[in-house]
C-alpha cells in the first residue's frame, strides 16, 4: 500500500464528511432557489425574477425580532379577493370566544371604502371595553389613522395573492360596481380580454371608484396605485411597508401563514382551523392563457413587485421559524382541519341554490359564491362551533356588532 493511498484511506471520513456537506449545501440551496419562485396561474413563469441562491439568510437578530413581539390586539388589513374572508372568520371566532373587542364601521361593513381609512370611520368604544382588540373590516390603509385607534403594541397582518389571479377574481366579481370594468360589460366575447386590450379607453385613474381597477393590491394598501413605474420611490415604499406590518401572509401558502400567525398571537392550532370561505364556482371563473396573463401582468406592474418583495420576507420568516418545526405543525393542523370538516360539513362546497339561507354568502349578481351545509345531527356545542366555522362575513360581521353595541348595524345616511 502506497503513501499516497494510506494517506487517502487516514483521511477519508474527513473527505467523506466533506462531501456530504457540500451536497446538503448544494440541497439547501436548490431548495431556497424553488421556495422563493412565483407562482402564476399554476406555473413559474414571466415575474419570477430571482432566486435566494445570493441573498443574504436571516440573522440571529432578525429572526428574535421576527418572534419576540406577543399581542392580541391585531390590526387585519383584509384586501380584496385574496383569501382574506377565510381568515378573517379565524377571527371573528377568536375575538368571540375570547370576549375581545371588535373595531367596528360606523356604517355597514366597511370603513368608508374606498376612501383611505380615518379614525372617524370608527364606531365608538363600548362602554364596558378599554381598548379595542382586534379590527379586520374592509378598508384602505392609512396607518397614522389606524394608530389613532389601536392600541400600542397591536400586531398589523395583511395578505397577498398571485396577482393574475387576484386581478381575474377582482374583475369578474366587480364587474358591475367598479365604472372602469362596468363599461365593458355590453361586449361580447371574453370581457376581460376586451379590457386590457384597451384599458386606456376604459380607466380614468382621476376617480377612485376605480381604484380596483389597476393593481388592487397596492390600492387596498394605500399607496398610488396609478403608476406604472417600479422605482427607487417604490422600493421605500415597500421596505416601510415591512416595516408596517408584521405579517404578510401570501394566500398561495395559507397554511405556512397561518403558523406564523399562530406564533405572533400565541394560538393553539384549534383556534386556526378553517374551511375556504367567499369562493366561486369553477364555471365562473375566467380561463387565463399565457396572453391575458402576460397582459395581467404588465396592467399591474406594482401588484407583482409587491407580492414578490412579500413572498420573499414570508419565505424568510419560515426560515427564521424553522422547516423542520414548520412542517411538523403543518400537519398537524392539516389532521384538525381535516378532523374538523369532516365533523362539520355535508359535504364539499355547495352553490347558493343549495344551501340553507342563514348560511347563504352575499351574491354579487355577476358571479356565484360557494357556500356549505353542516352535517346532521350534530350536538348543541357541535353545531355552535360548525354554524360560525361556515357562517359567511356580513351575518358573522352583524352579528358581532350586535352583539357588542345591543344594537342592529347602521345602514349609510340617504344622499
Amino acid at each position: 500500500m502506497t503513501p499516497r493511498s494510506l494517506g487517502v484511506r487516514k483521511h477519508r471520513p474527513a473527505l467523506l464528511a466533506g462531501a456530504l456537506l457540500l451536497a446538503l449545501l448544494l440541497l439547501q440551496k436548490r431548495n431556497a432557489w424553488k421556495i422563493s419562485r412565483v407562482n402564476i396561474n399554476g406555473e413559474t413563469k414571466l415575474f419570477a425574477v430571482s432566486s435566494r441562491l445570493g441573498e443574504k439568510q436571516p440573522t440571529v437578530k432578525e429572526c428574535i425580532a421576527a418572534n419576540e413581539e406577543r399581542s392580541q390586539n391585531v390590526v387585519f388589513l383584509k384586501t380584496h379577493k385574496t383569501g382574506s374572508s377565510t381568515f378573517q372568520n379565524i377571527l371573528f371566532r377568536l375575538g368571540e370566544r375570547k370576549g375581545l373587542t371588535f373595531a367596528f364601521p360606523v356604517y355597514t361593513y366597511q370603513f368608508a371604502y374606498p376612501e383611505k381609512f380615518a379614525k372617524g370611520f370608527v364606531e365608538d368604544l363600548p362602554s364596558h371595553a378599554v381598548e379595542f382588540n382586534i379590527l379586520c373590516s374592509h378598508m384602505r390603509l392609512d396607518m397614522l389613522e389606524l394608530r389613532e385607534v389601536m392600541p400600542s403594541g397591536t400586531l398589523y397582518i395583511t395578505i397577498l395573492r398571485d396577482p393574475v389571479r387576484t386581478f381575474e377574481s377582482v374583475f369578474t366579481y366587480y364587474r358591475n360596481t367598479v365604472p372602469a370594468f362596468e363599461q365593458v360589460s355590453n361586449v361580447s366575447g371574453d370581457l376581460l380580454a376586451t379590457f386590457l386590450s384597451a384599458t386606456h379607453l376604459y380607466y380614468d385613474p382621476r376617480y377612485i371608484t376605480n381604484g380596483l381597477a389597476k393593481n388592487p393590491m397596492t390600492f387596498d394598501l394605500g399607496l398610488n396605485s396609478t403608476r406604472n413605474l417600479v422605482n427607487d420611490a417604490w422600493q421605500k415604499e415597500l421596505q416601510k411597508l415591512e416595516l408596517d406590518f408584521h405579517l404578510v401572509m401570501i394566500a398561495e401558502y395559507f397554511d405556512e401563514s397561518l403558523i406564523l400567525v399562530k406564533d405572533l398571537l400565541g394560538l393553539d392550532l384549534k383556534d386556526l382551523v378553517y374551511v375556504q370561505l367567499n369562493a366561486r364556482t369553477r364555471g365562473d371563473r375566467i380561463h387565463i392563457n399565457e396572453d391575458t396573463s402576460r397582459q395581467i401582468i404588465l396592467w399591474n406592474q406594482l401588484d407583482v413587485d409587491l407580492y414578490d418583495h412579500f413572498n420573499k420576507t414570508l419565505w424568510k420568516k419560515i426560515q427564521c421559524y424553522g422547516p423542520s418545526r414548520m412542517k411538523r405543525e403543518l400537519e398537524a393542523l392539516e389532521t384538525l382541519v381535516r378532523e374538523t370538516r369532516r365533523l362539520c360539513l355535508d359535504g364539499g362546497p355547495v352553490g347558493p341554490e343549495k344551501m340553507a339561507d342563514n348560511l347563504r354568502p352575499w351574491q354579487p349578481g355577476t358571479t356565484r359564491i360557494l357556500g356549505y351545509n353542516l352535517q346532521r345531527n350534530l350536538t348543541s356545542s357541535e353545531y355552535d362551533q360548525c354554524f360560525r366555522l361556515v357562517l359567511p362575513e356580513l351575518p358573522y360581521h352583524a352579528f358581532l356588532y350586535q352583539r357588542q353595541y345591543g344594537r342592529d348595524m347602521k345602514t349609510l345616511p340617504q344622499v
